[in-house]
């Protein structure tokens, strides 16, 4: 029997005795630096949740805290993890591991160390919507591919060796702690330059609706987001792009990262998730993780992010239903096609907590429900707003 206190029985989850469990998560992730990736979260903070029904937290990890030189652990690091995880299961509440990044890492946003982040000299783009870094930077996309490509770090080993060996570390830390229940190896991964190819897609499609609506009528031109049609011309154009860096790179390595956790961890849950762009609904052509002879390896959960794509934008305010439909449609079709436990690791991150807004998570939330699905909210920074009463019932 699994010490853990959540494990995967099928396509669902189960606690440690085997009661069936559906997640009424939160993310809990500091991306301050000088917060040593910590955060001032308190026992109260813990008591709040649990008094108010969340029963699994998402906990942010950071490699530039983990591994702050190439090959040397930050134990302090590891420390203070142990305390704050404590403080969760002093409160009954499990966590999953969460290896984030934004922007790849620290030298943009969060993530990734600098002496990890390799950008051929290529020039960073800020952008006032920071995610759109994504699309623009060449530092950001040069950044991702040296890193999918195990490009030497100073002292000669690749950077995705190290991440590797780093996961291997992290689960030979925590894989006796029963209330560690999952690894989430990687945030949001980004296909580098393959990046540039999908900003010139998006551009050409919104050129494309700005003609169609001022020859119709001369109205203000649509977003091409906003058009059933259109969308599934986007798909159908951003899809091999994606598909592509997923068989060729992100594959290969939750393969490799996975066999090493596994070699040291073989029951703590291993979360996998889609391209950045499976966020969106672009379908995503990962497939679990396999060992060197072809069987999968025990212990994968599916745990995509979707977001309405005017998320961090002023239009956010104004979210409707039919985008996120589709995007959350997309994802569990994916999920059937893996056969695998999904939860839903990021949605939300709704901060004004909007009449729009709430009816949008209301609406989602039904659908999650309707499928039998666990979700984990974006995040705990603002979940004492009108958010909570709608994540609450």
């Amino acid at each position: 029997m699994s010490i853990k206190k959540i494990r995967t029985a099928g396509t669902g989850f189960v606690t440690g005795d085997g009661q069936p469990f559906i997640a009424r998560g939160i993310n809990m992730v500091c991306k301050d630096k000088f917060m040593d990736y910590i955060g001032e979260y308190t026992s109260e903070d813990f008591r709040f949740l649990r008094d108010h029904g969340f029963n699994l937290i998402r906990l942010g990890i950071f490699w530039d805290g983990a591994e702050p030189a190439p090959g040397v652990y930050n134990d302090e690091y590891f420390l203070r993890l142990d305390r704050l995880i404590n403080m969760a299961s002093s409160y009954g509440i499990p966590v999953f591991l969460d290896m984030h990044q934004d922007l790849f890492g620290v030298v943009f946003e969060d993530g990734a160390p600098a002496w990890a982040t390799i950008t051929d000299d290529c020039e960073h783009i800020r952008t006032g919507l920071w995610s759109e870094s994504y699309l623009v930077s060449p530092a950001v996309q040069h950044a991702f591919d040296n890193f999918w490509r195990n490009t030497p770090a100073p002292d000669g080993i690749g950077i995705r060796t190290h991440y590797v060996n780093l996961w291997k570390h992290i689960a030979e830390h925590f894989k006796d702690n029963p209330y560690v229940i999952g690894y989430d190896i990687m945030n949001e991964p980004f296909p580098g330059t393959p990046g540039a190819q999908v900003a010139e897609i998006l551009g050409a499609m919104e050129n494309a609706a700005a003609e169609a609506a001022n020859s119709a009528d001369g109205a203000v031109p649509s977003s091409p987001f906003d058009d059933p049609e259109m969308i599934a011309e986007i798909v159908s154009r951003i899809m091999p792009v994606t598909a592509a860096f997923e068989e060729e790179f992100l594959n290969p390595f939750y393969d490799e990262v996975a066999r090493a956790i596994r070699s040291v961890d073989s029951e703590t849950l291993i979360f996998i998730e889609s391209n950045y762009f499976a966020n969106a609904g672009i379908p995503s052509a990962i497939r679990p993780p396999m060992n060197p002879d072809g069987s999968v390896i025990p212990g994968i959960v599916y745990a995509p992010h979707g977001y309405d794509i005017m998320v961090d934008t002023d239009a956010y305010d104004e979210g409707g239903t039919d985008r996120v439909a589709f995007i959350f449609g997309s994802l569990f079709e994916t999920a059937k096609r893996l056969a695998l436990p999904i939860l839903i690791g990021e949605w939300g991150c709704y901060p004004n907590a909007t009449t729009a807004q709430k009816a949008q998570a209301e609406f989602l939330l039904g659908m999650f429900k309707e499928a039998g699905i666990g979700n984990v909210y974006y995040d705990f920074s603002h979940i004492r707003t009108g958010i909570l009463e709608v994540l609450s019932k």
